[in-house]
């Protein structure tokens, strides 16, 4: 290793240290107004009284020194031995041999079961963490038991700084649990930072985790939750048995199982967003009297597994029509075998749960021409047309889709990385041309606010301040503010404001017929223009559709009220109250288009130009510092949803890449700008979440067990 290299890994570590610390320390001192509210539900007279006046002592103990929590942890770390790491949580060393009390080592032992929550939450970061900085000290860039990033050193220095809130035994062992359950969800973010850095300084990149996996998965927990699961069944099966209930002699199984494939071979449902619970049909019919108690519990709980699949409001209804075509399948296997339950390890749970982290891509938009949707669909078909009891086809299933993706990801990665080459060129052009663009945009607000009025329908009006206005800013800075194209997109949004205003005689609405095609063939035009997504697209033009429906129903709601004129003076109908107005969006963007894939860029206005609507908030900030590549986040533009995927960010980590191979767009942004946006509600970060079928499967057994 050269001077060099030794170097730059030292100020690889350096900083990636000083940047977990301060975060760290951020999050920290963010903690008490939370922490205030938990406890307020603590101190209900509902609660044990030991444990209510613990909660009351902590709050007005949190309410008075929180303050000092933050110095005092940036103290400590400040302080941390660079020595070599002792081994475990460190009570071995000189401070364990002086005697203590019965309260210090009750709080000793909280604090040690709180620790072992941590470790759980960040094993999965911090087990690759360890393997890079062992691969750093063969380098001898670190030395043999740094402690630097371990949570064995961390720990002690947050309960050192939790200490500075109060000495009472029972409020601090509840201050260390609730301390504890918010950094269970935020400390492996920090870890997942130092991890990404080392990435990108090509420290073992090959240890990088997939975007497909959606949660992480610790053996001993799987198992205890498998046991538990087990358990639960048997729970069921033993209430169904002293119930009596479906004891029969016979095996009604064959039978079942026919009358299942009869419908599900039925016609789908018109309404895409309606869904037959077919399996609860056919439990509640008379070929499941006679099966034996065990095929019982299997049916009630594959009936409340779709119940709760189809009620689900986070599930695209693209995803539920998907899954709609499984049960027959998933009703059979788990018949079969009520291992599907319990062991998600299952070949036919592992293809259920891949549809989960697949559909993370999408969101609650489907997009069924995305390859990933047509694959999908090919073979939950194939699953349902094959299987006869032999999870061998759902092996062949999930070896054929893990290729799958695996290949598309190398196809994605190879683009995402020719598009991050011409944005990275692109950067300085970028910034040199944001001051133009901000003048054209304004100049863009400016025109859109002069053609709205008080009537035109919220969701017109949404539309133009953000898709039309880009085409408007668009075409001013190629074109300038008085040119032909400028005015031909004002004009465009004129007619469009004319077209969802109510039309009260036959003569408009031939007027409307005859312009629609025009009006339709500029808008398009527009969004090619702006590169706006193809389902961006669609849910504008339905919505569209369905305002000049009203429009055109205008006169004949009024020709009742015309009638009543000649017995009696009509009430004068209600004035509607005019809206208030936002100002619009105060973000600076931009279009452009590399490769064949059109960027937006989107950032800050100048600082003379900044207002509490577009200063990006802290927390939002170490938010955005957190996201790694792979994170997937929601742009919420007038409502709709567009998924995007971080592909890409600069070494200065000034600007982020988030593209989708659902669609030719991408959006160039800078961390403060997606701060704000994060702020202002207009993004949502993409947590990891359980998959469908494992939520629903818990949700079913869990509320079956209670009513047991």
């Amino acid at each position: 290793m050269t001077d060099k290299d030794a170097s730059m890994l030292a100020k690889l570590i350096a900083g990636c240290r000083e940047q977990m610390e301060s975060d760290l320390c951020e999050l920290v001192e963010e903690l008490g107004p939370g922490l205030i509210e938990d406890l307020t539900a603590r101190t209900s007279p509902a609660r044990e009284p030991e444990r209510r006046i613990a909660a009351a002592t902590l709050k007005l103990a949190l309410s008075a020194h929180w303050g000092k929590v933050a110095p005092a942890l940036k103290a400590g770390l400040a302080g941390r031995t660079r020595q070599a790491a002792r081994a475990g949580y460190g009570y071995d060393d000189a401070r364990a041999l002086k005697i203590v009390n019965d309260a210090e080592i009750t709080l000793q032992l909280a604090a040690r079961e709180v620790l072992e929550r941590l470790a759980t939450a960040c094993r999965e970061e911090t087990n690759a963490l360890e393997r890079r900085i062992s691969y750093l000290v063969l380098r001898s860039a670190m030395t043999p038991g740094d402690p630097t990033f371990k949570l064995s050193s961390l720990w002690p220095c947050i309960e050192a700084a939790c200490a500075e809130v109060t000495d009472d035994t029972a409020a601090g062992i509840l201050l260390l649990q609730l301390v504890g359950e918010r950094l269970a969800a935020e400390l492996p973010q920090l870890y997942r930072v130092v991890n990404e850095a080392m990435i990108d300084a090509g420290i073992l990149p090959r240890l990088k985790r997939s975007y497909r996996d959606m949660t992480l998965v610790d053996p001993q927990e799987l198992a205890a939750e498998s046991a538990k699961m087990a358990s639960a069944l048997d729970r069921l099966v033993k209430a169904r048995t002293k119930d009596g209930a479906a004891t029969g002699p016979g095996d009604g199984s064959l039978e079942l199982f026919d009358s299942m494939k009869t419908l599900q071979a039925a016609p789908a449902p018109a309404d895409p967003g309606t869904h037959t619970n077919l399996v609860r049909l056919v439990r509640d019919s008379a070929a499941a009297r006679d099966v034996r108690p065990q095929d019982a519990v299997s049916l009630d709980i594959v009936a409340e597994l779709f119940d709760l699949i189809f009620n689900d409001p986070n599930v695209a209804n693209g995803i539920k029509a998907l899954v709609a075509r499984m049960q027959s399948t998933v009703l059979k296997a788990a018949m079969l075998n009520q291992r599907f339950f319990a062991d998600r390890s299952h070949p036919a749970r592992r293809f259920l749960d891949s549809i989960s982290t697949v559909a993370v891509r999408w969101g609650k938009v489907v997009n069924v021409d995305d390859p990933f949707f047509i694959k999908l669909s090919e073979l939950v078909n194939k699953v349902q047309a094959t299987y006869d009891g032999d999870i061998g086809v759902f092996d062949a299933a999930n070896a054929e889709l893990d290729a799958f993706l695996a290949e598309r990801e190398e196809i994605e990665e190879q683009q995402d990385r020719e598009l991050a080459t011409a944005v990275h060129a692109r950067e300085e052009e970028i910034r040199r041309t944001r001051v133009a663009q901000m003048r054209a945009q304004r100049a863009a607000n400016q025109c859109i606010e002069r053609l709205l009025g008080p009537m035109v329908p919220r969701q017109i009006e949404e539309f133009l301040r953000s898709y039309w206005r880009d085409a408007v800013q668009g075409r001013i800075s190629r074109s300038g503010e008085d040119s032909a194209p400028t005015e031909e997109a004002l004009q465009t949004a004129v007619a469009l404001i004319w077209a969802v205003t109510p039309k009260h005689d036959p003569g408009e609405r031939q007027r409307h017929a005859a312009r629609l095609p025009g009006l339709l063939k500029k808008l398009n035009a527009g969004f090619d223009e702006i590169g706006a997504a193809p389902d961006e697209r669609k849910t504008f033009m339905d919505t569209l559709i369905e305002l000049q429906l009203a429009a055109l129903r205008a006169e004949k709601q009024k020709r009742p009220a015309a009638k009543a004129k000649s017995t009696s003076i009509p009430a004068p109908a209600p004035e509607e109250k005019p809206r208030a107005r936002s100002a619009g969006p105060t973000l600076q963007v931009s279009h452009a288009t590399d490769r064949g894939v059109h960027v937006q860029d989107i950032s800050l206005p100048s600082t003379g130009e900044l207002n509490a609507d577009n200063t990006p908030d802290r927390a939002d900030l170490r938010r955005v510092r957190q996201l790694v590549r792979g994170d997937w986040v929601d742009f919420i533009t007038a409502g709709q949803n567009r998924r995007e995927r971080l592909t890409w960010i600069n070494n200065s980590r000034t600007l982020f890449l988030f593209t989708n191979s659902a669609s030719a767009c991408a959006i160039s942004i800078t961390p403060e700008a997606l701060a704000v946006r994060l702020r202002n509600q207009t993004v949502r970060i993409v947590l990891p979440d359980r998959p469908i079928f494992e939520r629903a499967i818990h949700g079913a057994i869990h509320s079956l067990d209670q009513r047991a």
